[in-house]
């Protein structure tokens, strides 16, 4: 069965194929550290082939030097293109880079979140003697940080915390020996430990912080909004009540400067309960800008033109939580490793939190003959996993930069993408850091992680297929003991479309997963898989998606009779078989996605995809012969690599897009940067220009940017 599209203006390419009668945006995180921003924009064909939609990319902005990965930050106003610390390059390279690298991200529909930092600046201490400067650190003094002062008028850190059960501590002292900022001040003027004894009050400081650099600022000296690069040397020097700032505001500033300069579509912000929650903004208030996450989503909507949202009234976090809905706020997630303070003061300013008690609970009972998997085939058992609004809040992680150990990783990143909430990979991209010293190991931490199926494994390339085609709607708990948790995820989205009213249960599942934790023997048990299991007509027959056992069917009713043994150590993923490319088609030399320039199958060109120096020598995900070389003696000369041919289109007129489809196929939509009209000329689609080009919150297009195609004809 073929359908096909034209296209006639001139645009880049890059489209992406979806055989599902629902609009699906589900979304898996890749953690990618350890790359710089050229080398990453390279690799954006690979990470949206393997189905990644969202990156976490490490601090953008100028450290205390260009070796560093980006934590002890220098300057937020800097994103590669200032000389100052040594280096013009950031340690991932050039503002430029990175600008080039974003816009490669969004063109494959991947969404990019920073890590940020608002705790802290680096180690260096402004004063420390008579010949290091007060202002170190752009727009900061002294008194914006913590800071013990001694009886000749010099600065000193104050210890690290102590004792983490203690909030003063955890809010006023050090953190890894970096030098902390006293956010207090917003709440009342007044520094609450910089001075001659831990403890000791000062006045906080207010001025205008970046006197000569009007770029950097957004309104002007009435309050008006007339965005960054647009107020005026004149406007600053005639004005300075009007900017005017404590050290909050300076920071709100920053971040807002960011989120225009790269168009990130989130941020990771790093140290959260370091950083009293009132600086984040009001709690509960969805409708509220104040605070430095108030401000983050002010300025996201800004730059990106959007001002309505689905309610129908000012709402900056719904789409942070509730991801089922098109995202049109900025995606937040903090760090919070452990109470006190307390998680729910931090999400009820607007953020997610990365589900470290999750983890950690994993961590203790996977792979352990004395741990239990009972309960968690429902979600809500702990703070971070628990619902806000009806709609979970934790980010779900297996390891990061900061930690490389993981029990039983495989079945954690299993669990992780399969049920409800967002999951993050971890990778280095196989460039393992050396040690860094009192970091206790190699930082970032060394991921070891197949993320693009190396070494033969493609579990997780797998799971982020699984994760955008089938982890969708509300997660059914259906089994849970000791070995064995099972759980199904059911979607009603269809449900008031006006065909699919009152939809049940069974004929809105989309995915039975199945995990066994017992290593030494395989496990079967009596699960409900929710897709219908009585014998005869409304028995459901399901595939299982999962690289355990390959692809093989099963009726519903074995696995509701228990006659379906899990593996050992492994996972099923069962659902509906869904359509695939024409294998007849295929089997004759048929591309299943083919583009036509002027009616003619265009020319190809190779290129090189790499690996880490550290990673796979024979890098072949796609298991190419030769890893796509012209013989096995070029493949011996060139490890870490395969080379991949794709279609040279030269113009981006008269184009066709046409699709090899099996018959089961009900639709089929096609997407093209992220949305671009392709077919309105064939009276088909959104052609009413007011619904498409509004923001994700209030358009009228159902599909958000997926293009129906037309029927072209069945081949037998």
């Amino acid at each position: 069965m073929n359908r096909h599209m034209f296209v006639f203006p001139r645009l880049t390419l890059f489209c992406v194929l979806l055989m599902l009668a629902l609009p699906v945006r589900a979304e898996v995180i890749l953690q990618y550290f350890q790359m710089p921003w050229r080398s990453l924009t390279q690799k954006m064909p690979e990470l949206a082939e393997a189905g990644y939609n969202a990156m976490w990319l490490p601090p953008p902005t100028k450290a205390s030097g260009g070796l560093s990965v980006g934590y002890d930050l220098w300057d937020p106003f800097d994103l590669g293109s200032k000389d100052q610390r040594g280096t013009v390059r950031t340690f991932y390279g050039t503002e430029a880079e990175l600008h080039e690298m974003m816009r490669t991200a969004h063109r494959f529909g991947i969404r990019v979140y920073f890590d940020n930092i608002m705790n802290h600046r680096a180690f260096d201490v402004p004063g420390f003697n008579e010949s290091t400067p007060l202002d170190i650190y752009p727009g900061m003094l002294p008194e914006d940080f913590h800071l013990r002062v001694t009886e000749d008028g010099f600065y000193r850190k104050w210890d690290n915390t102590r004792d983490w059960n203690d909030v003063w501590q955890v809010l006023h002292l050090g953190l890894s020996d970096l030098i902390d900022i006293a956010h207090e001040v917003g709440a009342g003027g007044w520094n609450h430990n910089h001075g001659p004894y831990e403890g000791a009050h000062h006045p906080g400081l207010s001025f205008v912080r970046h006197p000569d650099n009007p770029e950097y600022y957004a309104y002007d000296p009435e309050g008006n909004y007339v965005g960054f690069g647009n107020v005026t040397q004149e406007m600053l020097d005639n004005n300075p009540e009007a900017y005017t700032e404590d050290v909050n505001a300076y920071l709100i500033r920053a971040v807002r400067w960011k989120m225009d300069r790269t168009k990130a579509d989130g941020l990771r912000l790093d140290a959260v309960k370091h950083v009293p929650p009132f600086f984040f903004g009001e709690p509960g208030n969805d409708a509220s800008t104040a605070g430095y996450v108030g401000g983050m989503q002010l300025q996201f909507n800004k730059t990106r033109g959007f001002n309505q949202h689905l309610s129908g009234s000012p709402n900056y976090r719904e789409t942070v939580f509730n991801t089922k809905l098109p995202r049109n706020d900025a995606m937040v997630f903090g760090e919070h490793l452990g109470e006190p303070p307390g998680f729910g003061e931090y999400i009820s300013r607007g953020m997610r939190l990365k589900d470290a008690p999750l983890r950690d609970h994993l961590n203790g009972i996977l792979g352990s003959p004395w741990g239990t998997l009972s309960g968690m085939d429902e979600t809500g058992w702990n703070p971070n996993d628990a619902f806000a609004n009806g709609h979970q809040v934790g980010v779900q992680f297996a390891h990061s930069h900061d930690s490389d150990f993981a029990a039983a990783r495989e079945l954690q990143y299993a669990f992780y993408m399969t049920r409800a909430g967002l999951p993050i990979v971890y990778t280095d991209g196989n460039f393992k850091a050396g040690t860094l010293q009192d970091a206790g190991g190699a930082f970032p931490r060394h991921a070891n992680t197949a993320f693009l199926g190396q070494f033969g494994d493609n579990r997780l390339p797998n799971l982020a297929y699984v994760n955008e085609h089938f982890a969708r709607g509300y997660q059914y708990g259906r089994w849970s003991d000791e070995d064995v948790v099972a759980y199904a995820r059911v979607d009603k989205r269809d449900e008031g479309w006006g065909v699919n009213d009152g939809m049940d249960d069974r004929s809105a599942a989309v995915m039975l997963f199945m995990m066994n934790d017992n290593y030494a023997d395989g496990q079967s048990r009596p699960i409900n898989p929710v897709f219908g299991h009585e014998s005869g007509v409304d028995d459901a027959y399901l595939m299982n998606y999962s690289t355990y056992g390959g692809p093989f069917y099963v009726w519903a009713s074995e696995i509701a009779n228990g006659n379906v043994t899990i593996p050992p150590g492994g996972y099923f993923i069962f659902s509906w078989r869904s359509p695939e490319p024409a294998r007849q088609w295929t089997e004759a030399g048929g591309n299943a996605l083919e583009i036509r320039q002027d009616g003619e199958i265009p020319g190809t060109v190779s290129y090189l995809r790499r690996d880490g120096p550290d990673g796979d020598a024979q890098f072949n995900p796609h298991g190419l012969e030769y890893r796509g070389f012209d013989s096995q003696e070029e493949a011996d000369a060139n490890p870490y690599r395969y080379r991949m041919t794709v279609p040279r289109v030269t113009s981006g007129t008269n184009l066709t897009f046409r699709a090899h489809v099996d018959g089961s196929a009900y639709n089929v939509l096609m997407k093209l940067n992220g949305g671009v009209d392709l077919n309105h000329h064939l009276g088909m689609g959104e052609s009413n220009w007011g619904n498409r080009d509004r923001s994700p919150g209030n358009a009228n297009d159902t599909f958000l940017g997926w293009e129906d195609t037309e029927f072209d004809k069945r081949i037998w």
